[in-house]
């Protein structure tokens, strides 16, 4: 999901970083894990989605990477910074359910996580969000803000004059 789930949270709001917990959740017996473990998985995966697109929102990013400044925000904390992050907690959550050691988790499991991580989100989310911000940004369900109030409707105009219901 890596280089799906920042750009669809950046295009459809926080519900969409949402996705990438249950994705990760009902995914996890196909890996051969428990729900229990898809759950400290998910929570690692929700990284991703929230830091990049809080960081890069913060930054004022275009998120369609349509200059330079916006190609360089979305490298450094849509890919890289939020990318180690999750390594490091998904390792450490691998460590404390006892699949890696200490040692390999701090290091060659850092490493390919991130690796992996960082090439799908740069790969697929770069390419994505260039080619395909400004098909969503006139979308309906394009949400600028992460998470969005509820919006107010607006009163229905009063009847015209001499019509009564």
């Amino acid at each position: 999901p890596e280089g799906f789930i920042l750009p669809a949270t950046l295009w459809f709001g926080g519900w969409a970083g949402i996705g990438a917990f249950f994705g990760t959740v009902f995914a996890s017996p196909f890996y051969g894990q428990g729900y229990d473990l898809g759950v400290l998985y998910g929570l690692c995966d929700l990284i991703v989605p929230f830091a990049g697109a809080y960081l890069m929102k913060k930054f004022k990013a275009d998120i369609g990477l349509r200059n330079a400044k916006s190609f360089a925000i979305f490298l450094v904390f849509g890919t890289v910074v939020n990318v180690i992050i999750e390594a490091f907690f998904g390792n450490l959550v691998s460590y404390g359910v006892g699949f890696y050691t200490l040692e390999f988790a701090m290091t060659i499991g850092i490493a390919t996580w991130f690796a992996g991580s960082f090439s799908g989100t740069l790969v697929i989310g770069g390419i994505l969000l260039r080619a395909l911000t400004p098909y969503f940004e006139k979308s309906p369900l394009y949400s600028p803000a992460l998470f969005k109030r509820r919006q107010q409707r607006k009163a229905a105009p009063p009847p015209p004059p001499g019509l009564t219901t």
